[in-house]
């Protein structure tokens, strides 16, 4: 019996509210491709599904809590493409809190992260 695919929006709401939110690991490991390229402007990086994880952990080590919260999602038409507004509140492991927000394009296929557009993040949030 297969499983059901998650919608690239379910793909996106979870890897925000599951794998960033509450660090769920095994999560991240399901939800992001064998490669994900990670475009920003003039420059992009193809990181390997174990780099791709291992980049969620990594940040994870800077922060004692990190939580997202989406201000806008919008899918695409053509069953790949979410776009996200995103603003993220963040307490570093020093006990610094600050809040950045950005934007980020997912594409997803096969239930599965395999593009993000972002060019960068500001601190502060949406107005």
């Amino acid at each position: 019996m297969n499983a059901r695919i998650r919608s690239p929006r379910e793909v996106v709401e979870d890897y925000n509210f599951s794998v960033w939110n509450t660090r769920d690991l095994d999560l991240a490991d399901e939800l992001l491709g064998d490669q994900v390229i990670r475009h920003d402007v003039g420059e992009s990086r193809t990181l390997t599904h174990t780099e791709a994880v291992q980049r969620v952990a990594d940040t994870w080590t800077l922060f004692s809590e990190l939580r997202f919260e989406l201000i806008l999602l919008i899918e695409g038409n053509d069953s790949e493409h979410v776009t996200i507004a995103y603003e993220a509140h963040m307490t570093l492991t020093d006990g610094k809190s600050l809040v950045i927000g950005s934007m980020e394009i997912f594409r997803v296929v096969g239930g599965r992260i395999v593009e993000v557009y972002n060019c960068g993040h500001k601190e502060g949030v949406w107005q």
